[in-house]
């Protein structure tokens, strides 16, 4: 189907652009809208995070603190980890994908009867 330029009604064209525009805006409008007043309604709910004390303010909580003492299985299992990881031990790997591709399966023959084999 050929359109020509002199056909286009440029009004409807120019409506249906104007439309398109609109129902966007007028979206983006409500959207805004209903995110300032989920802002108005938690602030009148009050729920506000709790506030933290600075660390320079708790010395002595800091200090009370106990201490979690390590197995023997758990200081083992670190010292390994560190080993290998300053010993730069890892697998070898040769970076190379190899694909290995099979012409034609019987699937192939099923689903493709009018390919030839070769």
């Amino acid at each position: 189907m050929l359109y020509i330029l002199a056909d286009v009604v440029w009004a409807d064209a120019w409506a249906r652009t104007g439309m398109g525009f609109g129902v966007v805006f007028t979206v983006l409008l409500v959207l805004v809208f209903v995110l300032i007043a989920f802002g108005v309604v938690s602030r009148l709910t009050g729920n506000k995070a709790p506030k933290v004390a600075k660390v320079a303010e708790q010395p002595a909580k800091a200090a009370a603190l106990p201490v979690a003492s390590a197995s023997d299985a758990d200081k083992a299992a670190v010292a390994t980890a560190l080993y290998l990881y300053f010993q730069n031990v890892h697998d070898e790997e040769s970076n190379v994908v190899t694909i290995h591709h099979t012409p034609n399966s019987a699937w192939h023959h099923e689903l493709n009867p009018h390919v030839l084999t070769h």
